[in-house]
């Protein structure tokens, strides 16, 4: 019996020392190697993920589009030859040639690039919107991963902890203070959390598949995230008005002005276009005549307008566009309104998750009290295996719980930032 209550007393200053070192090794880790990996994984996304890929490429020709709009239409050059040869005082002509160069109405190229410039702007900005999505996604997927992870080292904790609890149970078994029943229930409970260690296995392997996919890896790659995440002690303020920097936002107002450019490119096209050109006629000398100018050559400039008499297109666009001013509008007032309620939502999930989390600690020091308090029971009177197990019970919920609220708290995190 003294064997045992030593060998005890040595096992709960263990415990207790274990725990304290574990808190400093995990606070320490978090603060320094975690932020920077999931930055490292962000960094990976943007660089590899194809959807941004897409994103830039379409970027990249919107850019190449306003080189293409700055240029004249092509020059056209004809050539002919007459097969009847038509006579003039000078000569026969015997072929011509003809360029012609169409010149739109002055300010027409420059509102084309204009109006191309301020489309390029709008890919750029779905290209941040994209980046911003796909950082979100890598976030709430690197929190889930941890949430997963650290309730795994929960159970491994409290599987020990049962380990000793029934070594001690089979020794008071021995000494005729316990019975085979409460060996029985701490079996019961060790098959438990085995079962829930197995499902937590599948749960983790999905959530890193997924990681590894928006990372876009060949293949599976370990992934690295931290044992443990703690909440700051003070709540970041964001105020609703940082969501009109918002690159959705950002957008729609592009798009408005792109709506305008696209009109005033409208109003030049609809004006006449000019032409200018040349023809050159060759002239065959009349034989045994001798007489000024004899075989001289035809060059005739030439100047010619485009007028749209008859085409009520740009009437047409002219309408097309004042409708679409009105589509952006209220299309941006929606996403202005989604924007907010998705803010307002994730401010006051954090704020729940730090209740939460606050209210699980006190919760898991009073556990962690009532346990000492039955241990301490021990060298005076017989173990009470079934207190213990529910005390392991709350523990255990109280610690996922814990996590959970951790994982909430981060991953509105992430909603915020993708706000800003």
């Amino acid at each position: 019996m003294e064997r045992s209550m030593i060998w005890f007393e040595n096992f709960m200053k263990l415990q207790s020392g274990i725990r304290k070192n574990l808190f400093f090794i995990l606070f320490f880790f978090s603060f320094f190697s975690n932020g920077q990996t999931l930055q490292e994984y962000i960094k990976e996304a943007n660089e590899n993920n194809p959807e941004l890929k897409a994103y830039q490429n379409a970027f990249d020709v919107s850019l190449e589009k306003v080189n293409e709009t700055g240029s004249l239409p092509n020059t056209k050059i004809a050539t002919g030859y007459f097969i009847s040869e038509p006579e003039t005082r000078t000569g026969a002509q015997k072929a011509k040639f003809t360029a012609q160069q169409d010149i739109p109405w002055f300010g027409t190229i420059k509102a084309r690039k204009e109006t191309a410039s301020t489309e390029s702007e709008v890919y750029k900005n779905k290209l941040e919107i994209a980046r911003r999505k796909i950082t979100l996604q890598v976030e709430q997927t690197y929190y889930k991963l941890y949430e997963l992870k650290a309730a795994q080292n929960v159970l491994s904790e409290q599987d020990k902890l049962l380990d000793t609890y029934t070594e001690i149970a089979l020794k008071e078994v021995e000494n005729n203070r316990a019975s085979a029943v409460d060996v029985l229930k701490l079996n019961i409970a060790k098959n438990n959390l085995q079962n829930q260690k197995e499902i937590l296995k599948g749960e983790i392997l999905t959530t890193e598949t997924a990681l590894n996919q928006l990372l876009h890896r060949d293949g599976f790659d370990p992934l690295v995230v931290p044992d443990n995440l703690f909440i700051p002690e003070e709540e970041p303020t964001m105020m609703l008005d940082e969501i009109i920097y918002h690159p959705e936002l950002i957008t729609y107002d592009t798009l408005n002005d792109l709506i305008e450019k696209k009109e005033k490119t409208n109003a030049k096209e609809a004006l006449p276009s000019i032409g200018v050109g040349l023809d050159y006629v060759i002239v065959q000398e009349r034989p045994n005549i001798s007489f000024s100018d004899n075989g001289k050559d035809i060059i005739m400039p030439m100047v010619s307008l485009s007028i749209p008499l008859f085409s009520k297109k740009y009437k047409s666009r002219s309408k097309q566009y004042e409708l679409q001013k009105e589509e952006m509008f209220q299309k941006r007032e929606a996403s202005q309104n989604n924007l907010e309620n998705l803010m307002e939502e994730a401010i006051n999930n954090r704020i729940t998750a730090r209740i939460n989390y606050n209210t699980q600690q006190k919760n898991i020091e009073q556990a962690k009290q009532a346990e000492k308090i039955l241990l301490s029971g021990y060298q005076t009177a017989q173990l009470n295996f079934e207190d213990i197990l529910d005390i392991q019970q709350m523990l255990l919920a109280f610690e996922n719980k814990k996590i959970e609220a951790i994982a909430m708290y981060f991953k509105q995190t992430a909603v915020l930032n993708y706000l800003r």
